[in-house]
């Protein structure tokens, strides 16, 4: 018997749109290159124009970013693993900055990539297919199971009575029952729960001993 597998037709390129937060981020580079995405990518005129601006900025840590990110895209120009077009447009006065890149993602049949919630929530409302960078990240995070131990410095009171709080990392924070009177102390926690938030992943957990 012939059996013809017929494969179905794509509604969009393999090429996505990269916009401001992701090119402030400055890791596109780093998942573009380890091959974790594989695509073309555009990046449009006007969102190089935004970080120009921004490097005349009077904050020191805003110009560094900008500059950073300037930076970046030259690095991904020389990057033989995909292929950068600029894509020479400008906002209009009628236009904003997350309908134009939508409208812009339309026209090209192209993806998105963000960390823009705004961006991410009226892409996918036009059922247009958006890589959230931030889904990326939480998916990267350390696991940690109810019953494993940790270390932790807890630094100061949680929000709720008797709660301490530390951090394992800068997207990790640690909060931990009756943890008050150890304030100012390494500990060591054994976990009961955890959960990623839009600001990064919450680990609760109780101490089981002062290490210092």
């Amino acid at each position: 018997m012939l059996v013809l597998l017929i494969k179905p037709k794509r509604s969009f390129t393999n090429i996505a749109i990269v916009d401001l937060s992701v090119l402030l981020d400055g890791r596109i580079y780093d998942v573009i290159n380890t091959r974790f995405l594989n695509f073309d990518l555009i990046i449009p005129s006007f969102v190089i124009d935004e970080l120009k601006n921004i490097t005349k900025s009077l904050n020191h840590t805003q110009r560094a970013t900008a500059n950073k990110s300037l930076a970046t895209i030259d690095m991904l120009k020389k990057l033989s693993l995909t292929n950068i077009n600029i894509l020479k447009t400008k906002l209009s006065n009628k236009e904003d900055y997350v309908s134009k890149i939508v409208n812009i993602a339309k026209a090209k049949k192209a993806q998105i990539i963000t960390k823009n919630f705004e961006v991410y929530k009226f892409t996918s409302l036009n059922k247009i297919p958006v890589l959230n960078f931030n889904d990326l990240e939480a998916s990267l995070y350390p696991i940690f199971l109810p019953g494993q131990s940790a270390y932790v410095y807890l630094i100061k009171d949680g929000m709720q009575y008797n709660q301490a709080i530390g951090y394992f990392d800068e997207k990790t924070t640690i909060v931990v029952k009756d943890g008050k009177n150890y304030i100012g102390k390494n500990v060591q926690i054994v976990i009961t729960s955890s959960m990623v938030t839009p600001n990064g992943r919450l680990v609760f957990g109780k101490v089981l001993k002062v290490i210092q």
